[in-house]
């Protein structure tokens, strides 16, 4: 396999750590804001000074919020590891409803390798909004603003990790399908944790980033990348080996685009079904699935690509003489696994010769051998 770094190389590089990564606000500030989205933040902080002229001062501010032991915004840190990638577009939203009454306390320990810094285990937007305002709006230094924080007596880097997942609820940002899935790969190689579905979350990670692919989400940007993988509803429920046989497809295809949200429903529930029945796909069975892909339809699961289009066909075909068209009833086909797996079976089966495993249609969809390739 090529060692020339891509893309996804670079976004999974976040989890090749073996111990802590501490920055301070600024940085990891800097670290997520583009110039686009800084050009926002100057917008709004323009604003926030029409929306609160109560506020003349920072200190002003910091007088409504709630009380609790005082620490300097300079001696505050973010673990990278511990929290979830920064999401600029909540910081927006918190600072366009501001209101300083709302602001709790950061939740804080105290690392004996980092002293006199306070490491923020939740309230990582909180502590960034805090930053923006000092630093945008007030334009002053984080040495001059106190600002709440609750200390708790705990080191243990898995105990802090399981209290941030399993506190994030209601009236933060929730922790999503791809937070969950960071936190876990995070548990396992820097915490240790012998989570049984943490350790199966990392096994797929490195499954992933053997084939070029990497998890993410709308909000970080990146879903157009090469080997973006945006939906998590198949990562989440496939093994790990389905993950690996999804990677072995996914290089054998040689596609430079991101993963289409169809492409990996359709395969991934196809290897998955193919699991549950003790269907043998080994490489060779994966490289001969992509030939074909390749040469049928490029490999393209997207709505509007070919292998949808001919699957209509068939569908159409076949629906004339079943019984939901003789009750005077519309076709309908679904660009899901529900009608694509019947076709690409049969396809299979044709083209290849190969067992593929059972998959019977919701409506009874069967294509006829005509309407293939």
């Amino acid at each position: 396999m090529s060692k020339t770094n891509t893309y996804a190389d670079t976004f999974n590089g976040q989890y090749v750590k073996s111990d802590s990564h501490f920055v301070d606000l600024a940085t990891r500030f800097d670290t997520f804001c583009s110039e686009s989205k800084a050009i926002e933040f100057r917008m709004m902080t323009r604003e926030f000074r029409r929306r609160n002229p109560q506020f003349k001062q920072i200190q002003d501010v910091r007088k409504r919020m709630s009380r609790a032991l005082a620490a300097q915004l300079s001696d505050i840190e973010i673990d990278t590891t511990m929290q979830r990638l920064l999401n600029l577009e909540h910081v927006l939203g918190m600072l366009e409803n501001f209101k300083a009454t709302k602001v709790q306390p950061i939740q804080v320990y105290e690392d004996p390798e980092r002293p006199g810094k306070y490491i923020a285990w939740d309230g990582q937007h909180t502590a960034i909004l805090l930053y923006v305002l000092a630093v945008l709006v007030f334009e002053i230094p984080t040495s001059e603003l106190e600002i709440p924080v609750n200390i708790y007596d705990v080191t243990t880097k898995a105990e802090i990790r399981e209290n941030f997942v399993g506190l994030n609820g209601e009236d933060k940002l929730p922790l999503d399908a791809i937070d969950m899935f960071q936190q876990k790969i995070f548990g396992v190689r820097v915490d240790g944790s012998v989570k049984p579905d943490w350790i199966v979350a990392e096994k797929k990670q490195t499954m992933l980033e053997r084939h070029k692919l990497f998890a993410t989400a709308d909000k970080f940007d990146n879903t157009d990348e090469v080997g973006a993988i945006s939906r998590m509803a198949e990562l989440d429920k496939a093994s790990p080996e389905v993950v690996e046989q999804f990677g072995i497809y996914w290089s054998a295809i040689r596609k430079q685009r991101a993963v289409d949200a169809k492409e990996i429903f359709m395969m991934m529930t196809w290897l998955m079904i193919a699991e549950v029945q003790n269907i043998n796909i080994d490489e060779d069975y994966l490289l001969d699935l992509a030939d074909m892909n390749l040469g049928l339809f490029d490999a393209n699961f997207a709505p509007g690509g070919g292998f949808w289009a001919k699957c209509e066909t068939a569908y159409e075909n076949w629906y004339q003489t079943s019984p939901q068209a003789l009750a005077g009833m519309e076709p309908s086909m679904q660009k899901m696994p529900s009608h694509g797996i019947p076709f690409l079976n049969a396809q299979i089966t044709k083209s290849l010769g190969r067992k593929v495993p059972d998959f019977f249609a919701n409506n009874g969809f069967t294509p006829d051998e005509k309407d293939l390739w």
